[in-house]
């Protein structure tokens, strides 16, 4: 019988081994882990609010804007002709740069003007005189500047507001106002 006990034990010990290294069973589902409800925080109690700072307030004004260049050259006028004549009536023809203004200071002149191609423009002038010399006022419209109404609470002290542009300008200071007075010398119409 000796060798029946001895195959038993192998027996034994081969299933054993076979379980060892066989197929694992099954894993099982892991239960969920437990709900913990978190106590709850009751509010602090109720306190008085911080106190409020008041500051001093500054006046709001309209913003800053330059009203005008601080000194403003008059406009430069070249005669082109000063007894262009048509029908026994003299004019002056006379170049200025682009954006001058004028006004003829005599009642006896009158004047127009037209754009040129080279970008200047040509002032044209009757006179009811010739040989005559009369007074233009020729301005540089870049120095004009807009009217500031002043003391409106808008701006600081000695700066004025520009509607127009909605801010605050100071006054032109005592630099020319880009203005002069030019003489114009008509010539007369040949027979």
């Amino acid at each position: 019988m000796k060798p029946v006990h001895l195959l038993l034990i192998v027996f034994a010990l081969g299933a054993t081994l076979l379980s060892a290294c066989g197929p694992s069973a099954a894993p099982t589902q892991a239960a969920p882990p437990p709900v913990v409800e978190q106590p709850t925080i009751a509010p602090p109690p109720a306190t008085e609010p911080p106190p409020v700072i008041v500051e001093p307030t500054q006046p709001q004004y309209a913003p800053f804007c330059q009203a005008a260049p601080a000194v403003c050259e008059p406009p430069t006028i070249e005669i082109r002709d000063n007894k262009y004549c048509v029908k026994k009536q003299v004019y002056v023809i006379m170049a200025a740069p682009a954006g001058t203004t004028y006004e003829p200071i005599d009642p006896g002149l009158t004047c127009s003007h037209q754009m040129t191609a080279d970008g200047t423009m040509r002032i044209q002038c009757q006179a009811d005189k010739p040989l005559w010399t009369y007074q233009l006022k020729v301005c540089n419209s870049a120095c004009s500047a807009p009217a500031l109404a002043m003391d409106t609470g808008q701006c600081p002290a000695g700066y004025g507001f520009d509607a127009t542009n909605q801010c605050c300008a100071s006054p032109a200071a005592g630099g020319g106002d880009g203005c002069t007075i030019y003489k114009v010398e008509v010539g007369t119409c040949s027979k």
